[in-house]
């Protein structure tokens, strides 16, 4: 939807009940300023949970195929680009760290204006829906697609997904605004 139609407290709302419901939840937004940092919205989503981990539950959400992962979220890797050889790889490790932690319990993704994410947490995204669907994941995004500088190709192949659902918020009627207002 268009800017200011109510996406992001759509996400605020969708946050709130998985929280309520025992979910884990990962929120990332896209910004302008890190279209060009890899995997940009994927550290945002997972970097504050390993963080407030133990060190041995940190070891058990990047083991086996999630360790391929493990370079994006190493202090030392910061701002590199992965080569291409290495992303699928990647991409595969990352699927494996988030099913790792759909093992321990449900997870809901929450990424606010995908439309300025970066072009590896997208390819992640992508890579991920077509996997996830005997998974306890629910994926919710916000986004503008007709956004200058956007990657259509990408934010339409995840947006096409056959798990996706499309909702597209309407403007408020003047009777609603002034029901908001009082």
């Amino acid at each position: 939807g268009p800017a200011g139609i109510g996406k992001t407290r759509l996400l605020v709302e969708a946050r709130e009940r998985g929280q309520a419901a025992g979910m884990q939840v990962l929120a990332a937004r896209g910004s302008e300023l890190e279209r060009e940092f890899a995997f940009g919205a994927v550290r945002q989503l997972f970097e504050p949970l390993l963080a407030a981990v133990s060190e041995e539950e940190r070891a058990e959400l990047l083991a086996g195929a999630a360790e391929l992962a493990s370079p994006i979220f190493d202090p030392a890797q910061f701002g590199s680009e992965p080569d291409a050889d290495s992303s699928l790889a990647m991409l595969h490790g990352l699927f494996w760290l988030l099913a790792n932690l759909a093992d321990r319990r449900a997870v809901l993704l929450t990424v606010d204006d995908l439309h300025w994410c970066d072009p590896s947490s997208l390819r992640w995204l992508a890579y991920v829906l077509p996997r996830m669907e005997a998974l306890p994941i629910l994926v919710v995004v916000g986004l503008r697609p007709a956004e200058p500088g956007a990657d259509l190709d990408l934010l339409g192949q995840i947006s096409a997904d056959p798990l996706a659902t499309t909702v597209r918020p309407g403007a408020l009627s003047e009777v609603a605004t002034g029901e908001l207002m009082q």
